[in-house]
């Protein structure tokens, strides 16, 4: 792993454990996946020369966590379009249900879970902000 890299990855894992005590504690807590998925989304969609986020998703059959972590953040800095975000849940399903994958047995998560918490892990990692949901609520008048 390059250093700028390295780095960055250790940085940004940082801020999310820091963050981590106060959110899931608080009377309306959200989920957050574990620290080593945490590690793994993010190492996985940064570019591992420059510590830069990717221009396009990781591969999915190379790095799932990293592509839905990655497709999550465009959705948040989109208009919101609703097509991709329905995509992005089916994939959490699909991952979870996967032969291979023991560790999501061992973690008990299901689709669901695994979906809202990685969608908590790119609201943190946008500030808290997604252009999306404003556009959303928005349009729903609210």
């Amino acid at each position: 792993m390059n250093t700028k890299h390295a780095d960055r990855v250790n940085a940004l894992c940082d801020y999310i454990e820091r963050l981590r005590p106060t959110i899931t504690t608080a009377p309306d807590a959200v989920t957050l996946p574990t620290a080593d998925i945490v590690r793994e989304a993010i190492a996985g969609s940064l570019n591992t020369q420059t510590g830069r986020p990717l221009a396009s998703a990781p591969p999915r059959d190379k790095r799932p966590v990293a592509n839905v972590l990655h497709r999550l953040l465009a959705w948040h800095r989109s208009g919101g379009n609703m097509g991709s975000i329905f995509g992005l849940r089916w994939d959490c399903d699909d991952l979870v249900m996967a032969r291979g994958w023991d560790r999501w047995e061992d973690l008990n998560i299901t689709g669901p879970d695994l979906y809202d918490a990685l969608d908590t892990l790119a609201l943190l990692l946008t500030g808290g902000r997604s252009r999306a949901g404003d556009a959303w609520t928005h349009a729903l008048g609210r």
